[in-house]
């Protein structure tokens, strides 16, 4: 369990089956994922839902309520421990959080940047009034440049910083020695230098 803006809530596993279907998702299949929550419960459940029933229009069904969601792959079962999601897959999960006003959305968001940061997938630029700054990394010369994207800190204690970034290496099987040490970092240091630590801090893949 992982405390989150004041609340203790935790994150299911999918069950590789298509949630309006529940036809089983075959291995390299395109499908959404989607985290959803009930009322009055703090868990963040885990639901897949094929290409085909997202396009006609399939969406969780009350009580359940649409947190999140990403498009991603259904991985090998040997390499489902370290790639559940990939790098664009994090980063499409961020972007389309993009909109979110509500608590534990608005902190979701801010962590997953520091995930971002740290995998050197975003950049950090910067941090001001309760704002961090960041944008996503692109080859040098590349045109347009990346917009900057503010992300709200929601002023996370250091305990809940930590927790819920292991959490979320754990949950989203992202395969990163660092995490633990990145969450410890964050959870003792200004947004700013935290931040910059993970920019400059060397990570599993790169170069």
């Amino acid at each position: 369990m992982s405390v989150l803006s004041g609340l203790t809530y935790s994150i299911s596993r999918g069950t590789g089956r298509c949630a309006a279907s529940d036809r089983e998702l075959k291995v390299g299949e395109h499908h959404v994922a989607v985290l959803v929550e009930r009322d009055e419960q703090e868990e963040l459940e885990r639901l897949d839902f094929s290409t085909e029933a997202w396009e006609s229009g399939a969406r969780p069904k009350p009580p359940l309520a649409l947190f999140a969601s990403w498009r991603t792959v259904v991985a090998e079962p040997s390499a489902r421990k370290s790639a559940l999601l990939a790098d664009d897959e994090l980063l499409e999960l961020f972007e389309r959080l993009g909109e979110a006003t509500e608590s534990r959305r608005l902190a979701f968001r801010y962590l997953l940047a520091l995930m971002l940061v740290r995998r050197r997938v975003l950049v950090y630029e910067g941090s001001r009034a309760g704002v961090l700054r960041v944008k996503p990394k692109r080859p040098a010369g590349e045109l347009p440049e990346a917009t900057v994207v503010e992300v709200a800190d929601p002023k996370l204690d250091p305990e809940t910083v930590e927790s819920v970034m292991q959490q979320l290496g754990e949950i989203m099987a992202i395969d990163d020695p660092n995490t633990a040490s990145t969450a410890s970092t964050a959870s003792t240091a200004s947004t700013a230098s935290t931040a910059s630590t993970m920019a400059s801090a060397p990570t599993k893949g790169s170069a």
